[in-house]
């Protein structure tokens, strides 16, 4: 009975260091979980192969940091409007797969920018990905830009040109539209789709803490029953 409350003790004093403990330091790596829908093929020339048809699901994640500075000043005078948000090395970009294909950022020639644009002239907002440099298909079919728009017409998505650390909500977007595609000059494809979910992949040591802080409540239980 002594060695059971003992041990009871000493799970849950764990429990609460985790939990009530010092925090760790933040990543700021943030990699969003997106899912959506083919609206539209272009393929005179067969890349695909047929294998890819409006209405096929698209699954895929990007990569971003979000303690990033804003770059506007790469592009002329900073504003307080838009902000350019840059990377060239992995694990930033982007990567979808539709069908039997993989469309995905460069990791050795990485150009990733996401864009946040926080009430224009046209009183809009906007929040826009591109990845400039990609992996060819497993043929080698070259693959051009891939990138994702949303904008809110409202202009009450964003509050500034920050860029933010969690996955859009897409309800307050009413424009959605993602872009890729390939091939040679005058015999190109395309495909155009829209995102359907967006949503942060937590970060591992997350991940472990909440797994391990479940196993800890269940010894406790475990251990209070068999008393």
């Amino acid at each position: 009975m002594q060695r059971k409350k003992k041990i009871l003790i000493w799970s849950a004093s764990i429990l609460c260091g985790l939990i009530l403990g010092p925090p760790a330091a933040q990543a700021t790596l943030i990699t969003i979980n997106i899912e959506g829908m083919v609206d539209l093929v272009g393929d005179p020339h067969g890349y695909l192969g047929g294998t890819i048809s409006i209405g096929d699901a698209i699954m895929g994640t990007y990569t971003y940091d979000s303690d990033t500075p804003d770059q506007d000043w790469l592009w002329g005078s900073p504003s307080d409007i838009v902000g350019r948000y840059h990377y060239f090395s992995p694990p930033y970009g982007i990567t979808l797969r539709v069908g039997d294909f993989v469309f995905q950022t460069d990791p050795s020639n990485t150009e990733f920018l996401l864009s946040v644009v926080n009430n224009n002239q046209s009183g809009e907002d906007i929040y826009c990905l591109n990845s400039y440099n990609n992996l060819p298909l497993s043929d080698g079919t070259f693959v051009g830009g891939i990138s994702w728009e949303i904008r809110d017409y409202t202009g009450t998505a964003f509050s500034s040109d920050a860029l933010p650390a969690t996955a859009p909500v897409l309800d307050d977007w009413q424009f959605n539209r993602l872009d890729f595609g390939g091939g040679v000059l005058g015999q190109a494809f395309g495909v155009i789709g829209h995102i359907t979910s967006a949503t942060v992949i937590p970060e591992p040591a997350t991940v472990i803490l909440v797994g391990m802080g479940g196993f800890l409540l269940s010894w406790q239980r475990q251990i209070w029953y068999n008393r």
